[in-house]
């Protein structure tokens, strides 16, 4: 049954000290899909922590349940198909080093298209393509949520990017500057990491080079902020997005499994 929306935040004591090596709660999660959401903490699995997992669960009346895992511990993923844990995703990151020169920009072969940042007026319009551009992602994989609640996720998404959550985001547009994609960047300064958040290109114009131009001005942006490395994480299933960041120079970093596990209302 798909989460119902608009659940208010429960009370609960046992909240205030959960079992450290078990989960934790994801109150963003909980609040837009309007029940109780949490994560398992840490990449592994064994018998032992999936009965923590579930003790505190249930006790912390917990109806939906994330799990990251790691791709190369046959045993964690045994323990979790043993313990209800359903695959939902396959999460590959990418992540490419950054010299000193800058990329040899290629236009796009849609004419008039160009790139820029964001503006406030933009918004709406990357609403609608963030609706229908991540139909790849474990949200819509999952039929405990509604095809309609994992659209408003990245509408929403896209929205907090735009408002400030990403460092900047850079938008292609087409005459009349009508903006048609997007792709946000994130900053890790200490690290001298740049972080690609969402990408996303309307359904109409997609085919013209208009990702592979976003991902160059992202690309050449994070080099003027002195980033030495620039990462991107995208799905198994998405191999058009894979086959996009393998043209602009990114290599596999890491490969993890999501599972996502439902306990009764």
């Amino acid at each position: 049954m798909p989460c119902v929306r608009k659940l208010r935040l429960a009370t609960n004591p046992d909240m205030s000290a959960p079992d450290p090596i078990a989960c934790e709660l994801l109150p963003w999660d909980t609040e837009f899909f309007g029940c109780r959401i949490a994560r398992v903490r840490g990449d592994t699995l064994t018998p032992q922590k999936a009965a923590q997992v579930d003790s505190w669960s249930r006790g912390n009346r917990i109806h939906g349940l994330y799990f990251l895992s790691c791709s190369n511990d046959s045993a964690t993923i045994r323990t979790a198909e043993q313990h209800g844990f359903q695959l939902v995703d396959v999460r590959l990151t990418f992540e490419r080093a950054l010299g000193g020169e800058s990329e040899p920009v290629r236009a796009s072969r849609s004419a008039g298209t160009r790139i820029r940042t964001s503006q406030p007026a933009d918004v709406p319009a990357l609403q609608a393509v963030a609706r229908a551009a991540h139909r790849d992602t474990r949200f819509f994989g999952d039929a405990h949520f509604s095809p309609e609640r994992a659209e408003d996720l990245y509408s929403t998404w896209i929205t907090l990017e735009s408002q400030g959550r990403a460092a900047t985001v850079f938008v292609a547009t087409v005459p009349p500057d009508q903006a048609v994609g997007y792709i946000s960047c994130h900053l890790d300064q200490d690290r001298r990491e740049g972080r690609i958040g969402l990408v996303g290109v309307d359904a109409a114009v997609r085919g013209r080079g208009i990702g592979q131009s976003l991902v160059y001005a992202a690309l050449d942006w994070f080099r003027n902020q002195g980033v030495l490395v620039a990462t991107v994480v995208t799905q198994g299933k998405n191999r058009a997005a894979q086959r996009l960041y393998q043209r602009c120079g990114f290599l596999t970093r890491d490969l993890q499994f999501w599972y996502h596990k439902w306990y009764p209302n």
